[in-house]
C-alpha cells in the first residue's frame, strides 16, 4: 500500500547501483523472487509500478529520477497507468486525450478507462497527444501527474467478481508543467512501447503461477464426487484433461527458462514478451474452463476443498481479463506475426 516502505527493500535489484540496485544481478533472481512470492500466495510487485520504473530508469532526468526512484523502491508511491481510453485501447495510438502547451505549462483534457489501482495510486503515467498535426504516434508525450492535482477526477469500476480494480480518470484542466514530463515531447510512444515490454515479460514469466494452478486443477478432481459417487479425477476422460494440462503447463514453463536465458545472455528478442503472456494467460483461461467442467459435472465437493473452489470461480472470472490487459492477445499475435515470423501486416 501507498506510503509503507519495505523493509528488505527487494524492489529493484536490477536497477543501476546508484539507484539501489545490486551490481552484477541477474534477470533469474527477478524471476526466483516472484516464483517464491507465488508459492506463498503473497502479494506481488504491482506491475504499474515497474512500469513506472523502467520508463524512469530509461528516459527520466538526473532530477526525476532523484524525485522519484526511492520512492518507487521504498512503496512509498503507488503508480497507475493512464493509457487506455473509451476508444482507443489495444490501438492506443487513435488516443484522444490532449495536452496543449500555452508557453508556460500544458493542460490535458480527456478521459481513461481501465486504469489499475487509480483509486489509490499517487502518480500516474499519462499518455496524452500533444501535436495532432504529425503521424500519431509521433504526436505523443508521456507525462508524470500526481494524481491528487487539480483537475483529475477517479471513478472506480465495480467488475463481477465484486472488486473494483479497475477505474476511469476524467481530466479537465490539469496544468502540467514542462518538469513532468517524461522523455521528449512528441517522443511518448518510445517510454510507453518500453514499459509495456518490461510489463508484457513479467506478465509472462507466471509459470510457477500456472503450476500451482494446475495442483489446484488435481486437487479439484480429487475433491469432486460425480452423481455416481465416484471422484472425477478416476474418470478417464479427466485424467486425459490433467495429463494435457501438465504437459501444457511444463511448456509454458520451459518457455519462460527458454526467455530468461535469452535475457541473461543480452539476445532477447522484441516478440520475447507478447510470446510469454500469450502463452501465459491463454493457458490461465484454458485451465479455468477445464475447472469449471469439473464443477459442472460434480454432484457436490468435500469441505476441505472449498478453499480451492473459491480460487477457482474467482480466477475464472479474472482470466478473460489478463488476455486483454498489457496488451489483447489479438494484437499480441499480430505483433509476433511480424517481428518473429516475418508475416506482412494485414
Amino acid at each position: 500500500m501507498a506510503g509503507r516502505p519495505v523493509r528488505g527493500r527487494l524492489p529493484g535489484p536490477g536497477w543501476p547501483p546508484e539507484w539501489g540496485g545490486s551490481a552484477g544481478h541477474r534477470p533469474t533472481r527477478d524471476l526466483i523472487l516472484l516464483e517464491e512470492l507465488f508459492r506463498a500466495r503473497a502479494y506481488r510487485p504491482l506491475d504499474q509500478v515497474r512500469l513506472a520504473a523502467h520508463a524512469i530508469l530509461e528516459f527520466g532526468s538526473a532530477a526525476q529520477k532523484r524525485a522519484y526512484l526511492p520512492r518507487i523502491r521504498s512503496g512509498a508511491h503507488v503508480w497507475c497507468q493512464l493509457f487506455s481510453e473509451p476508444d482507443a485501447g489495444s490501438d492506443l495510438a487513435s488516443l484522444r486525450t490532449r495536452a496543449d502547451w500555452d508557453g508556460t505549462a500544458f493542460t490535458a483534457r480527456g478521459q481513461k478507462i481501465w486504469c489499475t489501482d487509480g483509486q489509490w495510486a499517487d502518480m500516474g503515467l499519462l499518455l496524452a497527444r500533444t501535436d495532432p498535426t504529425v503521424d500519431r504516434h509521433a504526436g505523443l508525450t508521456a507525462f508524470m501527474v500526481p494524481m491528487d492535482t487539480p483537475g483529475i477526477t477517479v471513478r472506480p469500476i465495480r467488475e463481477m467478481t465484486g472488486a473494483s480494480e479497475f477505474c476511469e480518470v476524467f481530466l479537465d484542466g490539469v496544468r502540467l508543467s514542462p518538469d513532468t514530463v517524461l522523455g521528449d515531447v512528441g517522443g511518448g510512444w518510445a517510454v510507453i512501447s518500453s514499459g509495456l515490454a518490461s510489463e508484457r515479460a513479467f506478465v509472462g514469466a507466471n509459470a510457477v503461477q500456472l503450476e500451482m494452478m494446475c495442483d489446484d486443477l488435481v486437487a479439484l478432481a480429487r475433491a469432486a464426487r460425480l452423481p455416481d459417487g465416484t471422484r472425477a479425477v478416476d474418470g478417464q476422460d479427466v485424467q486425459a484433461v490433467l495429463a494435457r494440462m501438465l504437459a501444457r503447463v511444463e511448456a509454458a514453463r520451459l518457455t519462460v527458462r527458454d526467455t530468461v536465458r535469452r535475457v541473461v545472455r543480452g539476445e532477447e528478442h522484441p516478440s520475447d514478451g507478447p510470446v510469454a503472456k500469450l502463452v501465459s494467460t491463454e493457458l490461465n483461461v484454458e485451465l479455468c474452463e477445464r475447472a469449471l467442467e469439473i464443477l459442472a459435472a460434480a454432484a457436490h465437493v468435500e469441505e476441505s476443498a472449498e478453499e480451492v473452489v473459491r480460487r477457482w470461480y474467482e480466477a475464472f472470472l479474472w482470466s478473460r481479463a489478463l488476455t486483454i490487459s498489457g496488451g489483447a492477445s489479438e494484437i499480441l499475435r499480430g505483433v509476433v506475426g511480424r517481428q518473429l515470423l516475418g508475416l506482412p501486416r494485414a
